[in-house]
């Protein structure tokens, strides 16, 4: 079964999603701190707590929430959203995809964390993440917190993204059975964990019309 996580591998980069769907390496991240900061703080604990539960799945990972912890801001519009719970897990077979949502709200509503916001709209990778999230827990919309602005957002599922999530997921279903797409340059590749592995691996003619 596919993850949401899969979905924006896929947009930031096709051959990350490959690499993730057939050499999955988890890595502590700032995203991973930042999640646990706002779920202790959210359910009244501290920042000790925060740290507990990043180092318990990244030991010797302090850098990295020290980073993510200097960064993080608290928004006083969280207080208008009542949680009923936390961490909760869905999935369709019928999508064949499953994701995890950091808060599902009173009113059939649901939050996830991010890091950033750079625009006052939703990019495309943002709506088909929120798109995916709506498609596997029922509900038709649901609220973005990006962490570091301390700014939160709703999303509403529309038509278009849901028809383009579909596209999405049909590419992805063949790269779970091995198409391997075209290696694209960008900034990223400077920082990708599976860089050496790209750049061994060469394009082939059908993966130029993915």
């Amino acid at each position: 079964m596919l993850r949401v996580s899969d979905v924006t591998s896929f947009i930031t980069c096709p051959r990350l999603a490959y690499f993730r769907l057939h050499h999955w390496v988890e890595r502590a991240t700032e995203y991973h701190a930042a999640r646990e900061i706002y779920l202790s703080l959210r359910k009244g604990y501290g920042y000790e707590w925060a740290f507990e539960r990043f180092s318990t799945l990244f030991p010797e990972s302090e850098d990295v929430f020290r980073a993510a912890a200097s960064k993080f801001r608290m928004s006083d519009e969280l207080e208008g959203l009542q949680p009923v719970a936390w961490e909760v897990h869905f999935e369709s077979e019928r999508l064949g995809l499953r994701g995890v949502v950091d808060e599902v709200l009173e009113g059939d509503r649901f939050l996830v964390v991010m890091l950033t916001k750079n625009s006052e709209e939703f990019t495309f990778r943002e709506r088909m993440r929120l798109a995916a999230l709506c498609a596997i827990s029922g509900m038709d919309g649901g609220y973005a917190y990006y962490a570091y602005d301390g700014k939160l957002m709703f999303y509403s599922a529309s038509r278009r993204d849901r028809y383009n999530l579909l596209r999405l997921l049909e590419k992805l279903r063949r790269i779970e059975k091995g198409f391997l797409p075209e290696r694209k340059e960008s900034e990223r590749c400077e920082f990708c964990e599976y860089r050496e592995s790209c750049e061994t691996k060469p394009s082939t003619f059908l993966s130029r019309f993915f």
